[in-house]
């Protein structure tokens, strides 16, 4: 695999915990990198004062920080929430990554965390060092390709006001213009593709996140994705639709990145209140992306994957046409997924007793044409998620 160029992305660390920030430090050492680890710079901050001092120093010194991870709870100074508002007054493009020991309480409820922002992510203590570099590595990336980005837009528009001042003036530059634009348009398309590219690599990232809190359901969201996409397919989706659907399958339990890992991998039946916490996942991933400018409706599909034609789903109770196809799609693909893979409280239940549900409760339940072409896939193509 490729290796990154040498290009040092600042990183920002926040925590009154010694021993946290030296972990951090550790964690994203250039002398110690992963072999897909660019380079990073990490500067320390024991309380939330002095890291917004660092962030108003770097942006006049022109050497902003693409990614800032904050610890919640920083006696006796100001806490995270507050730290994270006022650094984002300051520098919006920085991406925040909220870090708390805080649990879940018995209502369901964290009430530490229960003001926190759209555009902040949300990481459990105790980390893995994995989730320090996925998230550093992906965010960093994204942050990158979006200034790039925004500087290939102002020097376009400073290039078509300078080329339609000399076309008032005079005609015979007409032909090198429009070879001219030509060439900037093959590079905006370069540079959409290179975007594209890193958005793709950060829904991974995530994706890998999330399982990597639930190592029960390793693989889920991918064999779910691919079911998805073959059952789009066979329906006579548009390409645009069909790979919206698959990106949206590919993170449709990105919520899940909120729940206590104990909770995901536990060996025995959930109570009413873990379920209810569960169930809460579909709208945790709609809050993390619904700020995400995606070209597909990709917050409101995830939302949706659990909603049932008969209006019995959740979290909003949608019902038929109401709920998107793309997310009655996903709503089948998990749900054999599901039923035909091992979890941790019970054994697989297999493809055939899969296949039986939602053939006993299409046009119920699941919409009965995704359904329809689910079975013919697995029936007639011989369809399996390995």
């Amino acid at each position: 695999m490729k290796k990154f160029n040498n290009k040092r992305f600042r990183i920002l660390a926040v925590d009154d915990d010694e021993i946290i920030l030296d972990l951090y430090q550790k964690i994203l050492s250039p002398a110690n990198p992963l072999p897909t680890m660019p380079t990073f710079e990490v500067t320390c901050c024991p309380q939330g004062n002095a890291a917004v001092d660092e962030v108003e120093r770097s942006l006049k010194e022109n050497t902003p920080f693409a990614v800032a991870f904050l610890d919640l709870n920083m006696p006796p100074g100001p806490d995270g929430q507050w730290t994270a508002n006022e650094i984002q007054k300051l520098d919006p493009a920085i991406s925040i990554i909220m870090v708390t020991g805080y649990r879940s309480t018995s209502t369901g409820t964290d009430e530490a965390v229960s003001n926190f922002s759209d555009n902040l992510l949300y990481l459990q203590k105790p980390f893995y060092r994995q989730e320090i570099v996925q998230f550093s590595t992906a965010l960093s990336t994204k942050w990158q390709a979006e200034r790039q980005l925004l500087s290939l837009h102002s020097e376009l528009e400073s290039l078509v006001e300078k080329r339609t001042a000399e076309l008032v003036e005079s005609n015979k530059l007409l032909k090198s213009e429009v070879e001219n634009r030509k060439q900037i348009q093959l590079e905006l398309e370069q540079s959409f593709a290179n975007l594209k590219k890193v958005t793709d690599a950060t829904i991974q990232a995530i994706a890998l996140t999330v399982e990597k809190r639930d190592p029960y359901t390793s693989g889920h969201q991918r064999r779910v994705a691919k079911l998805t996409r073959a059952i789009a397919e066979a329906i006579g989706l548009s390409e645009d639709q069909i790979e919206g659907a698959h990106v949206a399958a590919s993170i449709h339990d990105i919520g899940k990145i909120s729940l206590p890992a104990e909770i995901l991998s536990k060996p025995i039946q959930l109570s009413e209140i873990e379920i209810s916490l569960i169930q809460a996942h579909a709208q945790a991933g709609y809050d993390i992306l619904k700020g995400l400018d995606f070209p597909w409706p990709i917050a409101d599909i995830i939302i949706q994957h659990h909603e049932r034609m008969d209006g019995s789903g959740y979290p909003r109770g949608l019902s038929g046409d109401r709920i998107s196809i793309e997310a009655r799609i996903i709503g089948v693909a998990d749900v054999v997924e599901t039923m035909s893979s091992h979890r941790p409280y019970r054994p697989s239940m297999g493809i055939e007793k899969a296949l039986e549900e939602i053939t006993l409760n299409s046009g119920t339940l699941y919409d009965s044409q995704v359904v329809d072409a689910c079975l013919n896939i697995f029936n007639g193509k011989g369809f399996l998620f390995s």
